[in-house]
């Protein structure tokens, strides 16, 4: 088959991770050719060099998207869909915003549309919640007039995306840690100071969004300095300009700012635990990452969380910064747990794909809906 895998409308987030895992795994099947469309997000990340001649690469950046930039994407790509020729288009996250002349398929990763109980979508004003329903009819639009098949992470989300969508061409592919975690640690740089003895340090690795519920952290900072606890400290990897913006500052936080996926494996091994507060996902390779990595889960008490993490994580109740403290000091203090939860999360981990699993199904359904 002729693939083209379009990546040029992503910018940051988690869905930088699934599309540069997939782009990767598919050098485990060289008897596709690859023309992969690189936007802005994949593209600081992706080492080209390493591939093989079956793969192509297009690079793009469209900036920020907007009604005018989806005018420009549209008659910037059409012309190179039309010379490669494909078979089938494929992007890891959607909306793609692009019009193919083959068949697409299309990831669905937008938890706030598909799971209005989150306590972030709860707390919005009446404003708020028109404008995310605007925003929703918009997205499902392109979803709807763009794609022929969509793939999800968890069973959960393939039901509620089935009826948002009203369509059973939804298909689960479970997310997991990418390669790079299965190897020895690729890149050893440190990027914490020294740590002091009995500090005990929780990863929170995101870019910034208002569901993950990051302001909970300086919370729960200025409940342990209260107390006089130093010894309990959060990592951060956050563009310093939106740890001003939404005043994540602390003494006992250090945002090491944003890294790059090859780094990511020693972070968590300069780490003790993972911490995500997040109000709502489709799924989150933090989890399995954390697993991976050996590291115990501190983690919010929803479903989506519950379904992902099982009996590998310890759960606090949403929004309460004294809830999430209680389970960490709990943690801390508790080796025995701590041991128990990485077991957990290693027998956790063989209930999703591997990454080379998740991407023959990718290409599985290449094969079934190209034209």
């Amino acid at each position: 088959m002729k693939i083209l895998i379009n990546t040029s409308h992503q910018r940051f987030g988690g869905a930088i991770q699934v599309a540069l895992s997939f782009i990767h795994e598919c050098r485990n099947f060289p008897e596709h050719h690859y023309h992969v469309f690189v936007g802005h997000g994949v593209g600081k990340s992706l080492d080209k060099t390493l591939f093989p001649s079956n793969f192509t690469f297009y690079d793009f950046d469209f900036g920020e998207i907007g009604f005018k930039t989806i005018e420009v994407i549209q008659k910037t790509l059409r012309p190179f869909e039309e010379k490669i020729q494909p078979d089938i288009l494929i992007s890891t996250s959607g909306p793609t915003y692009y019009h193919a002349l083959a068949p697409q398929i299309i990831g669905f990763n937008l938890p706030l549309y598909i799971y209005p109980e989150s306590p972030f979508v709860q707390a919005m004003s009446v404003k708020q919640k028109f404008k995310l329903w605007l925003k929703k009819q918009i997205h499902f639009y392109y979803f709807k007039r763009d794609a022929v098949a969509y793939v999800v992470q968890t069973d959960d989300v393939n039901q509620r995306v089935q009826k948002a969508l009203n369509t059973k061409k939804v298909y689960t592919v479970t997310n997991n840690h990418s390669s790079l975690y299965a190897l020895d640690i690729l890149e050893t740089k440190t990027r914490l100071p020294e740590k002091e003895s009995g500090v005990f340090r929780l990863l929170t690795l995101t870019s910034y969004y208002g569901h993950k519920n990051l302001e909970i952290i300086p919370e729960i900072c200025t409940m342990l300095s209260n107390k006089g606890i130093t010894n309990i400290q959060f990592v951060l990897t956050l563009k310093q300009e939106d740890v001003d913006k939404h005043k994540l500052n602390h003494k006992l936080i250090y945002n090491v700012g944003p890294i790059k996926p090859a780094e990511c494996p020693a972070l968590y091994s300069e780490c003790d635990a993972m911490f995500l507060p997040t109000l709502a996902e489709c799924f989150s390779a933090s989890y399995p990452e954390a697993m991976v990595m050996k590291k115990p889960i501190v983690t919010t008490n929803l479903g989506f969380a519950q379904s992902i993490c099982g009996n590998a994580a310890l759960y606090f109740e949403p929004k309460n910064a004294h809830s999430a403290l209680m389970q960490i000091q709990a943690l801390v203090a508790d080796q025995s747990k701590q041991l128990e939860l990485i077991e957990n999360g290693l027998e956790q981990l063989k209930k999703f794909d591997t990454p080379k699993q998740r991407a023959s199904k990718y290409l599985e359904l290449c094969k079934e809906f190209s034209k």
